[in-house]
């Protein structure tokens, strides 16, 4: 049933209803941004066939993909490229920019004890240069950006350590430097909590709220900004700061709009390079409304705040509903349950054409 619901959309996608005349006043130019999509479908030649016009009628260029180190070399010194000849040729084909996200996690042999689901810390880095090592060198330069790992700032995203990540994150920066040099290296991405309780104990806002609803209010930022394990966090992220080695910094941006430049111009103190970000969207479903409308004024918002800051690269998450992030199960453009184009789809759409 779902690959008859995928090829009667790649026939005929449905347009959204644009009734909502009041999302389209005003300005849709970008001055900064260059827009991009995090993560469209793109595993097979089903989804590559749907997703390229609907790219297309966005014009929108950039795209972030993942790439998983299991599924490349799932035994030892046996490599199976042929699933990632497939999108990056494919990426090329079609004019798209591709950032390419290094899941941190591995095959089960290259894993030490130190693990959980999303990553691990490796027994033998050197099995992982070599596996970074060859993937630079069957596609030298035609991967636009690359980064290693993804909001690493908690042990539920990165188990190992900070030095560990370093370790790893700077073995694909020295790879990138010798095997295709002409590919940007962007630090794995921060996330929103991160950057909200950064703004919050350097006291900038006095209170925010968390993707589960949870509120933090000045009274726990007092009781609270001084404890082991924030401040463990903190050090987490000034020490990779400070020893990784990077072209860019990558942060998320997520639902509370009224309070990015706080956040933005917070972080931008800590860091010497440009930033980019690899994640917006909204709206949290657990504390705002989840219509379609709602979400395409908040977009129209979002996008706004964004070029408003300068930021010179954004990648909206995501192309079509779905996330293990239950908060953000519906800010696809196009809808999981029948892949039919949302009213965000035409609101993107009026700032890239």
């Amino acid at each position: 049933m779902k690959k008859i619901l995928w090829l009667i959309v790649l026939v005929s996608i449905g347009a959204c209803k644009t009734e909502n005349s009041d999302l389209y006043n005003g300005n849709f130019e970008l001055n900064h941004v260059k827009l991009g999509i995090s993560f469209p479908p793109v595993a097979n030649t089903e989804q590559r066939n749907f997703t390229a016009p609907l790219l297309k009628e966005l014009k929108t260029v950039p795209i972030r993909i993942g790439e998983n180190w299991d599924f490349r070399e799932p035994t030892q010194g046996s490599f199976n490229w042929q699933p990632l000849d497939d999108r990056i040729n494919w990426a090329a084909n079609n004019g798209f920019e591709v950032l390419l996200t290094i899941q941190s996690n591995g095959p089960s042999w290259a894993c030490s004890s130190l693990s959980n689901d999303n990553s691990c810390v490796y027994n033998d880095n050197n099995a992982f240069k070599n596996y970074i090592e060859k993937l630079l060198q069957r596609y030298p330069n035609k991967i636009a950006k690359i980064q290693f790992g993804n909001e690493w700032q908690s042990d539920f995203w990165y188990i190992g350590t900070e030095q560990d990540f370093v370790v790893a994150n700077n073995i694909v920066y020295d790879a990138v430097q010798q095997y295709s040099p002409n590919t940007t290296f962007v630090l794995g991405g921060f996330t929103t909590i991160s950057l909200r309780f950064l703004a919050g104990c350097n006291g900038l806002i006095s209170d925010f709220t968390d993707d589960d609803g949870n509120t933090y209010d000045q009274s726990f930022l007092d009781a609270n900004c001084s404890s082991n394990l924030i401040q463990t966090t903190k050090a987490r992220i000034d020490y990779v700061l400070a020893n990784a080695r990077y072209d860019e910094v990558d942060i998320h941006l997520y639902d509370d709009v009224e309070n990015w430049s706080i956040y933005y111009d917070n972080f931008k103190q800590m860091v010497q390079c440009p930033i980019i970000v690899t994640e917006f969207g909204g709206p949290n479903v657990n504390i705002e409304p989840s219509d379609e409308y709602y979400q395409a004024k908040q977009l129209k918002k979002y996008i706004q705040k964004i070029d408003e800051l300068a930021i010179e690269e954004a990648y909206y998450f995501k192309l079509v509903e779905g996330t293990a992030n239950p908060a953000h199960a519906n800010t696809g453009l196009i809808r999981g349950a029948d892949l039919q184009k949302k009213e965000s789809f035409e609101v993107f759409k009026r700032f890239t054409n």
